[in-house]
């Protein structure tokens, strides 16, 4: 049996040359999909995301390459210079979690999708600001969190 990783690239498509990516990016307010970053990338990405005030999950991409560790505590000293502290918690979405384009089309339709994904979104813009379900949402309405969903299968949004 082989003991060879795949290594996984950048998803930049502006990189002249196939890029290592350091990086898994996922966006809790499925803002964006999901995409893996190389070094480089990962600190505009961090900063980018502390001005905003804008929430994004960085998992390590494992593979033979040294930077990852360089990169993630490069984005924890970004976190602490911006924030002032350490991070105390992350809520973690599943790691099939939908993107936008992928929800379905009606709330009826995204009441019946597995309750991981009925996760807390921290909407900071809103008025006033409240922790929203993930995916409970439709033009011009959204449910706060716990929604109907993670109210009945409580147990079940946080199991992986």
């Amino acid at each position: 049996m082989s003991d060879t990783k795949t290594t996984v690239l950048c998803g930049n498509e502006d990189h002249d040359e196939d890029t290592p990516a350091v990086a898994r990016l996922t966006y809790p307010n499925a803002r964006f999909r999901p995409v893996a970053v190389c070094a480089g990338d990962l600190e505009d990405v961090a900063e980018q995301a502390l001005d905003e005030k804008a929430s994004v999950l960085i998992e390590p991409v494992e593979h033979r390459h040294k930077p990852v560790t360089s990169a993630m505590k490069e984005v924890a000293r970004l976190h602490f210079r911006e924030r002032g502290g350490d991070v105390r918690a992350i809520l973690l979405q599943a790691p099939d979690h939908p993107g936008y384009e992928d929800l379905p089309e009606t709330i009826e339709e995204r009441r019946k999708l597995p309750a991981r994904f009925h996760v807390p979104v921290w909407d900071g813009n809103g008025q006033p600001n409240a922790w929203l379900c993930a995916v409970c949402w439709e033009d011009g309405a959204a449910w706060q969190w716990p929604c109907e969903v993670a109210a009945k299968q409580g147990g079940e949004v946080f199991a992986r």
